[in-house]
């Protein structure tokens, strides 16, 4: 079962994004929610506008219908005082740079690191 900020941030997605997260505790152990690396910029967009406090994610790769860490993720740190609307540009940037890395490299997923979700609290 995902973490309750998981379950928080899942519930900020518009259906047709939400149908498409697979939870990933239940074949890796992971406590998150992973996204269809072609799916991931519009989730990251939601996200932020909501509020979510966003630190990060990582790649999975699926293959022959199982997930696997790639071992390679994005992170930002959070800056105390920081401006919504500097922190949003900061994240998305960061996001966006590794998603674009990793676009034509297979059939790739992501997850959200979450620190907080005031929206759905």
């Amino acid at each position: 079962m995902v973490s309750e900020v998981q379950s928080n941030m899942l519930s900020l997605l518009p259906p047709d994004l939400a149908e498409l997260a697979f939870d990933l505790s239940a074949v890796a152990g992971s406590k998150e929610y992973c996204f269809p690396l072609s799916a991931a910029p519009a989730v990251l967009k939601i996200l932020l506008v909501n509020g979510v406090a966003l630190l990060g994610g990582d790649l999975w790769e699926f293959k022959n219908g199982e997930y696997y860490p790639s071992g390679e993720n994005w992170y930002t740190e959070s800056v105390e005082g920081e401006l919504a609307e500097i922190r949003e540009a900061r994240v998305g940037a960061t996001a966006r740079q590794f998603f674009a890395r990793y676009a034509n490299a297979g059939d790739r997923r992501v997850t959200f690191v979450v620190k907080s979700n005031p929206a759905a609290s």
